[in-house]
């Protein structure tokens, strides 16, 4: 199967391929939720998460997810968080209609707050034979509220990700007696979305290139609804929670397309791609090219082909070295071209924003891993890694639950898993309650039980680190290491 990204065929010509510069700084939350003027906004109606996998640039394009990239060019967020700080900006109006489009899409990413779960195969799913046909079918699923259905009509990559993690989320959520037992991980609840009289102006298509469809709705109506109360908390937390949280109310909002077309003069764009011989929406190219049309730059008129590896393990080496010899064409490269497809056709755009690199100076000497099966791909942990930086070498060893450090001029210092929780209590004295110094011991321990790593895939028999899966691992592997009695000493700890 062949999947779109890097030389995917020749791409159309365009005109001033990367247009006016943007602002320093990029796409940055502000309080209240909205983005700064041009942005683009990371929450929707209720909090919903804007999480679209993908980890653009820190200049010019948002912060959409978690990535894991290296801090230079990239910058990580954690889910739903953004920093704050600086003057609040006017409120944009068009940004309204992407968060609207762009909510519905970006349900891949907001299944630990509404558990949303597709029952079928992603890989399996149905496309259709042109992409007009599947952006119609997306907009026909959201107009019967049907969001699994919404799902399944993303791309296979995309729809892949939430089906491999948030059935293990929800499974995480029902131990720690977050969710009821009888929650379903197949069924949305919480929110709801409705189309009415939606029009794409076919007139207006944008062919990119082989692969890449860019259609434009320029008519009709979404609203979202959402609804804390359908969410399936246990009474237990309802009730520990109290007056601290609204669980009753229901929150609407309708955007009507068709005048914020007219006020912005663009069509809204929804973005197709072609997997093997068949069209499907999807939700991150549908972002970068809004993010493209708010910035008014181009699409590049060629990317970066990818570049797997033999093994999970030279997969993750190749990854470190590229990110400390600064060399950022070479990080996208190896990233998944199903997943992070995006990333290889805006290449030459994302180098030109991220300016001149200078390798870090640091030199890879040891990388040995443990490799073990997990959803979608294997992980790989350090077992040990040896670096040398500005003529000093530092060594970590993993053994058991236990890792030893080698640094020069101190020695060899070793901390276990079961040491977290004094340690705690020591730096933080005072202002650590033991029951919160508890729990950050448990979790911490249980992270370095289990190890910290990436996760890598296997995409037409090439393997590549996928940051998305690294980070949802990672994710669940804190959930993990909490047990319901912390949810508990958490709320009684804030109510304090």
């Amino acid at each position: 199967m062949s999947y779109p990204g890097g030389g995917g065929g020749q791409w159309q010509p365009q005109n001033n391929p990367y247009g006016q510069q943007p602002q320093q700084g990029g796409y940055q939350q502000q309080p209240g939720g909205n983005p700064q003027q041009g942005g683009y906004p990371q929450t929707g109606p209720q909090g919903f998460p804007q999480t679209g996998p993908q980890g653009f640039p820190q200049q010019g394009f948002p912060q959409t997810g978690p990535q894991g990239f290296p801090q230079q060019g990239f910058e990580q967020q954690p889910y739903g968080y953004a920093p704050m700080g600086g003057e609040p900006p006017k409120k944009k109006r068009t940004g309204l209609v992407v968060t609207a489009v762009v909510a519905v899409l970006l349900l891949i990413g907001g299944g630990v707050t509404f558990f949303a779960l597709q029952k079928s195969d992603p890989a399996a799913n149905a496309g259709q034979d042109t992409p007009e046909v599947a952006a119609k079918n997306l907009i026909e699923q959201l107009g019967s509220g049907d969001v699994v259905g919404i799902m399944a009509s993303l791309a296979p990559a995309e729809a892949a990700l939430s089906k491999d993690y948030m059935e293990s989320m929800t499974k995480e959520m029902k131990r720690l007696e977050i969710l009821k037992p009888e929650a379903d991980p197949n069924k949305l609840t919480g929110v709801e979305f409705k189309s009415e009289n939606i029009k794409f102006d076919e007139t207006k298509t944008e062919k990119i290139n082989d692969h890449l469809t860019i259609n434009k709705l320029v008519e009709g109506k979404i609203t979202i609804t959402s609804d804390a109360s359908k969410i399936p908390l246990t009474d237990k937390l309802v009730d520990a929670l109290g007056d601290d949280i609204n669980l009753t109310s229901s929150k609407s909002e309708t955007v009507d397309i068709t005048a914020e077309v007219q006020k912005r003069g663009t069509p809204i764009g929804i973005a197709s791609i072609k997997v093997g011989d068949k069209w499907y929406p999807s939700a991150f190219y549908t972002i970068a090219n809004a993010v493209l049309e708010e910035e008014k730059l181009k699409w590049p008129q060629s990317g970066f082909a990818p570049e797997g590896a033999s093994s999970p393990e030279d997969a993750a080496k190749n990854l470190v070295n590229a990110a400390l010899d600064g060399d950022l064409k070479k990080v996208i490269t190896l990233l998944p071209p199903d997943e992070a497809g995006v990333l290889q056709d805006l290449g030459p755009l994302l180098l030109e924003q991220a300016g001149r690199m200078d390798k870090t100076g640091a030199k890879l000497n040891t990388l040995e891993t443990d490799v073990k099966d997990v959803a979608g791909g294997k992980q790989v942990t350090v077992k040990k890694v040896s670096v040398t930086a500005e003529g000093e070498t530092v060594t970590i060893t993993r053994d058991g639950d236990c890792y030893a450090a080698e640094v020069p001029g101190q020695g060899s210092q070793k901390l276990c898993a079961d040491e977290i929780t004094q340690l705690v209590q020591q730096q933080g004295g005072k202002n650590i309650p033991a029951e919160a110094a508890e729990i950050i011991g448990r979790v911490a321990g249980s992270v370095m039980k289990t190890g910290v790593g990436v996760v890598a895939t296997e995409v037409d028999g090439k393997w590549y680190v996928s940051p998305v899966r690294s980070y949802y691992e990672l994710a669940l592997t804190l959930f993990r290491g909490f047990e319901p009695k912390d949810v508990d000493a958490l709320i009684a700890l804030l109510k304090k």
